[in-house]
């Protein structure tokens, strides 16, 4: 009996104090490392001051710059079309000499095409510069259906 007396008198305190001694582990939270997808900013954006936060309209090839999907949205046969690569009727156009609209105020989690009808309103397409060779949207079928 008097062993289990001196055990609880001496051993249990130290193995208390080596427990206090011993580092703690909390439950924090740990910071992970996720890499935010950075923005693709194509060749043409130094040109207008782009930093590829925003939509961005070509009105004169009916075409939207998308930097949320990393590409270009534009009319083809009977819908809105997308493409990481620029579409075949741009491939020779100097874009950082064409007109565009920042839509600085459309969130980037929207598809600009949805409300193609106000945008070419808006800003109306100088459709001697396409030369007619850039299929006009049919407003009414915003989503190409």
């Amino acid at each position: 009996m008097k062993i289990i007396i001196y055990f609880l008198l001496f051993l249990v305190p130290f193995a208390t104090f080596a427990q206090d001694a011993a580092p703690k582990h909390t439950k924090h939270k740990h910071k992970t490392n996720k890499t935010a997808k950075a923005p693709v900013v194509p060749p043409w954006a130094a040109a207008h001051n782009y930093d590829a936060t925003a939509h961005v309209y070509f009105p004169d090839y009916y075409t939207y710059y998308d930097p949320n999907r990393g590409g270009y949205v534009f009319w083809s046969n009977g819908k809105y079309t997308f493409t990481p690569a620029l579409p075949p009727f741009l491939e020779k156009v100097d874009l950082s000499k064409s007109r565009i609209k920042i839509l600085k105020g459309l969130s980037l989690d929207l598809q600009p095409e949805q409300n193609y009808p106000y945008y070419m309103q808006q800003f109306p397409a100088d459709n001697t510069i396409n030369n007619g060779m850039v299929p006009v949207p049919i407003p009414g079928n915003p989503a190409g259906n």
